[in-house]
């Protein structure tokens, strides 16, 4: 069994990324292909680099050479440089704005990047449009405001209901003021409005969990995204406790004893996983963003910071790095890959989502995965962390704790 628990499975994606990269210049390849009509479905992601409170916990780069009162002209000016390529004509499919926080932009910002939008492109009948946002940025006015822009799916950070843990959590307003705004969000018709929740935090104890687990059964969302605390370096968090502090919040017991009781629990009202760190309910959300980027989609990157990939070129935004040419408008900060990258990419989102028929998958892949894999689907097997019959492989509850160790472990296998 492991003895420390991976978090995401990023160093495996980005392990494949460089052992997959192509032998093939990016500016032609991005230039041929905004020429040319999309080969995959496509997804737009917008990222606002800004947040109005900084969370404690939170490790992420603001830009001090980007003005927040003038960001909404700067993602324009990115729409406008890219939609009017044969690529960018087909319908879009979904469009989800991160961050930071999109919703730490005015509502007359807003409104004038979503109005952008609609105009530019042609986004889908029905398309899923998501907006991340704090509870405290949640205002009648805003809600007013993505309403008219066509948002139908809201993912706000609460991260915990209770008043002593948001204050550790660098939170703003307390935890019924959080509840009221989520509450209010579905009584706007957002029925599809999900929350954040981060457990194992310094101070939780089971009683402080249960008492969010109820709370987050009363309200009717549709999901949530559930992490434990990462105490990442140089951040407020951090840099509170002592050495040996920090050492005895690592126990694993007791994250995983809070990991089964939210899903346990919330299991219980309807909830179910459909990712390793995401539980829904009634299939209310769809999840089309994620699952279209990472089912073989394509994502256009908006704003400094979004990572995105028109086809097989995988690249990342900043304000600092430059274009790769006129021809080919994109950030230079990319690389084209081959083709197996991105069926590796659908096959960690399947394993993600805890259940993968590995047959299915050596067929596309070409390669014996069963064969391959043995050793270690043996010993997961033995370590109670997965089920295999007849080629499928279903992660247990121990394995959706592990699976991001597990996936790594796989990954480093091809």
């Amino acid at each position: 069994m492991y003895t420390v628990r991976y978090k995401s499975h990023h160093d495996a994606s980005s392990a494949l990324k460089k052992r997959y990269t192509a032998d093939t210049a990016p500016e032609p390849y991005v230039a041929e292909t905004l020429n040319q009509p999309a080969k995959s479905r496509r997804v737009i992601y917008l990222h606002v680099p800004f947040c109005n409170k900084i969370c404690s916990f939170c490790p992420f780069h603001r830009p001090d050479e980007l003005r927040r009162r003038e960001y909404h002209g700067y993602l324009i000016d990115e729409i406008h440089r890219i939609s009017d390529y044969p690529y960018m004509q087909a319908p879009v499919d979904a469009v989800n704005f991160g961050g930071g926080t999109p919703t730490a932009l005015t509502p007359e910002q807003m409104d004038a990047v979503l109005a952008e939008l609609h105009r530019c492109f042609s986004i889908a009948p029905g398309a899923e449009i998501s907006v991340e946002s704090s509870a405290t940025e949640l205002t009648l006015e805003m809600l007013e405001v993505l309403k008219r822009g066509g948002v139908n799916r809201l993912s706000i950070g609460v991260q915990t209901f209770d008043d002593e843990g948001r204050r550790l959590l660098g939170r703003r307003g307390s935890g019924e003021h959080a509840a009221s705004r989520v509450r209010q969000a579905l009584d706007f018709g957002i029925v599809n409005t999900s929350i954040d929740l981060i457990y194992h935090y310094p101070g939780e104890t089971m009683e402080t969990l249960e008492r969010d687990l109820a709370i987050i059964r009363s309200l009717g969302i549709a999901g949530l995204s559930f992490y434990s605390l990462i105490l990442h370096e140089k951040t407020p968090l951090f840099q509170r406790f002592s050495k040996e502090e920090r050492s005895a919040f690592v126990d694993l017991g007791a994250e995983y004893e809070m990991f089964t009781v939210i899903l346990r629990t919330l299991g219980a009202s309807g909830f179910v996983p459909l990712e390793l760190t995401k539980l829904v309910r009634n299939s209310i959300d769809r999840y089309d963003y994620v699952k279209i980027r990472h089912g073989g989609g394509s994502c256009i990157a908006i704003g400094h910071g979004a990572g995105g990939n028109i086809e097989n070129y995988l690249y990342h935004n900043s304000a600092a790095i430059p274009l790769l040419s006129e021809a080919a408008p994109v950030s230079r900060a990319g690389r084209v890959v081959r083709p197996v990258y991105r069926l590796l990419d659908r096959l960690i989102f399947e394993l993600q989502k805890g259940s993968a028929d590995l047959s299915l998958w050596s067929e596309r892949l070409r390669r014996d995965l069963l064969k391959e894999w043995e050793p270690s689907l043996e010993r997961m097997q033995r370590e109670g962390l997965l089920t295999l019959e007849k080629g499928r492989l279903s992660l247990t509850e121990s394995g959706l704790f592990w699976g991001n160790n597990m996936i790594d472990e796989w990954m480093r296998l091809l």
